[in-house]
């Protein structure tokens, strides 16, 4: 019967002859036991630095497919996200929201967010920075219930990549949460309806541009627009009853005819400060908020635009009505998120929308 044993034993039994060749297998060992200690390290080291690379710059960026994305950000950390199309083989426009919630409610405006197209995201790999992003979020001391926020909210095309930078510019590490979507706030005033203001007939002359831009009154707000043309209103928020320096606001937009043209007719929110970059030439015109396309009123002829989101306290913003259309539409435009309102001139339509219930929220 055959036996085995140990490699101890074996090792034992070397005659005073065989000493040489017993030196060079241990030796033989000892260098395999450090060339195999060597290359764990190096797997290791290589996994690590590859672990803290993630989301350095555009061509790591981490995808942002789940609801929010948390961490930790060193100080003068920058971190990359990416959006990636759902479907790349349609093209069609949404609005999609950002909301960048930080502890840093003792460190002032130092962490920040911007959001930058495919093709601007590749200057970065080549040390070129764009001269300025698709868009940047605002900043507000609190975002609702929650602690200090950034928020963005644009329109983009639903078969392109959109890439998100944050950046943490404090001398400290700061915990971070990135949704992609808004955080359902509470709204105590959602429930009242706004006071309706008479069709409004300004001078045509007005409106046409930023620096024409017509105060936006409470309630309805009705117009007629050429083909091809923009109408700008100017407006600022500061509800009592919403003691958050965010305040929550709602725009409605309907027009007709619709004639398939409701694709071609939109709004969109400008702040001020973007508004004077681009008419001084110094940048884009890169808006916070847009109108989504709904249907709500049942009603073939007309098309329904809707716009919920926040605003800081007592700033001013723009908002601007675009008919992208061929012929010209008639617009109203409401303060409020409604349905089924009734259109006309007369102030009776008016003042039945006061008591339109507000609808369901959306999906």
């Amino acid at each position: 019967m055959r036996t085995t044993r140990p490699v101890s034993e074996i090792f034992l039994t070397f005659s005073p002859s065989d000493q040489p060749l017993y030196q060079l297998l241990k030796y033989i060992l000892v260098l395999v036991a450090f060339t195999f200690a060597g290359s764990l390290s190096l797997v290791v080291l290589l996994t690590s630095s590859a672990a803290t690379d993630t989301g350095s710059n555009p061509s790591l960026a981490i995808s942002l497919i789940n609801y929010v994305n948390t961490g930790t950000l060193g100080p003068k950390q920058i971190r990359w996200f990416r959006i990636s199309p759902t479907n790349p083989s349609f093209q069609g426009y949404s609005t999609q929201s950002l909301v960048l919630i930080s502890t840093v409610d003792n460190l002032a405006q130092n962490i920040s967010l911007r959001v930058f197209e495919e093709t601007q995201a590749v200057q970065f790999e080549e040390a070129t920075n764009p001269l300025s992003p698709y868009g940047t979020g605002q900043w507000a001391s609190s975002y609702g219930d929650l602690s200090a926020g950034v928020r963005w909210s644009g329109r983009t095309v639903s078969n392109e990549t959109y890439y998100i930078q944050i950046v943490n510019d404090n001398e400290v590490a700061v915990d971070y949460w990135l949704l992609r979507e808004e955080p359902h706030l509470s709204n105590t005033d959602a429930s009242q309806p706004a006071t309706a203001a008479p069709a409004s007939t300004p001078n045509p002359e007005m409106g046409l541009q930023p620096y024409t831009a017509v105060d936006l009154p409470p309630g309805r707000n009705h117009n007629r627009l050429a083909a091809g043309a923009t109408y700008w209103y100017t407006f600022s928020r500061d509800d009592p009853n919403q003691p958050s320096h965010f305040q929550d606001l709602s725009f409605s937009l309907f027009y007709t005819p619709d004639d398939g043209n409701r694709h071609n007719v939109n709004f969109q929110l400008f702040t001020t400060a973007e508004v004077n970059a681009w008419l001084s030439g110094s940048g884009r015109l890169n808006n916070f908020g847009a109108g989504m396309l709904v249907s709500r009123d049942g009603d073939p002829l007309t098309g329904e635009r809707l716009w919920r989101g926040n605003v800081l306290r007592g700033d001013s913003y723009f908002l601007a009505i675009e008919n992208g259309s061929e012929g010209e539409i008639d617009f109203w435009l409401y303060d409020q998120d409604i349905s089924n309102p009734l259109l006309g001139p007369t102030e009776d339509a008016a003042a039945a929308l006061a008591h339109e219930p507000t609808p369901p929220a959306l999906p």
